[in-house]
């Protein structure tokens, strides 16, 4: 189980496989990419040595230093295959807004503009293990550079607002195979005991 993303109501905390790792707002980088890349190798039972633990931590570093360029309260990496480093980087954030907000409202804070949408975004309410929570999915154009990437995101809606796990693929054919991973995590978000 992950420590606790958040010290505002709700608390939430995150259970997840060993194949993510998590990173906290204000935690020293330098400190946890080492750690986590190792933790992820260690995982796999794979033999390996402290140069793929250096080559992993490398990678990690930077896409934790980019997770946090805009801030949120805690990211978490998707790295299953060590060797071919992390596929997904997730970022938690919040919305708020006034009571009684419904969630198509809160949908529309999460929707790109309609000049980027490649696609009609897909909104599926999802239910299951875990909080009640609907995932999001566009398609979209990046206008300074034309480039194609997935968009998703999973919101969790909490009267005065709502918890989002967001990220963005740059490899569309790969969603289709990350997307129950990122489902289960999704599903592991659980309010903190006591909270």
């Amino acid at each position: 189980m992950g420590e606790p993303v958040t010290d505002g109501p709700p608390d939430i905390v995150v259970d997840f496989s060993p194949a993510w790792v998590q990173l906290s707002w204000g935690e020293d980088v330098d400190a946890w990419a080492p750690a986590a890349a190792a933790a992820l190798w260690q995982a796999t039972g794979q033999p390996h040595g402290v140069q793929d633990v250096a080559v992993l931590a490398a990678t990690l570093e930077v896409m934790a230093r980019s997770a946090f360029l805009v801030p949120c309260f805690g990211a978490f990496v998707f790295c299953p295959e060590p060797a071919r480093g992390p596929r997904a980087v997730l970022r938690l954030t919040g919305i708020r807004c006034s009571g009684g907000t419904d969630g198509a409202r809160l949908v529309e804070e999460i929707l790109l503009p309609d000049g980027q949408q490649l696609l009609t975004p897909q909104v599926e309410h999802m239910s299951g293990p875990g909080l009640p929570r609907t995932r999001i999915r566009q398609r979209a154009r990046a206008e300074e550079d034309r480039t194609i990437s997935d968009h998703i995101a999973y919101l969790f809606p909490f009267g005065q607002g709502a918890w989002v796990l967001s990220t963005t693929l740059p490899d569309t054919a790969e969603v289709e195979r990350w997307l129950p991973d990122l489902d289960e995590l999704s599903a592991g978000v659980q309010l903190q005991v006591g909270a």
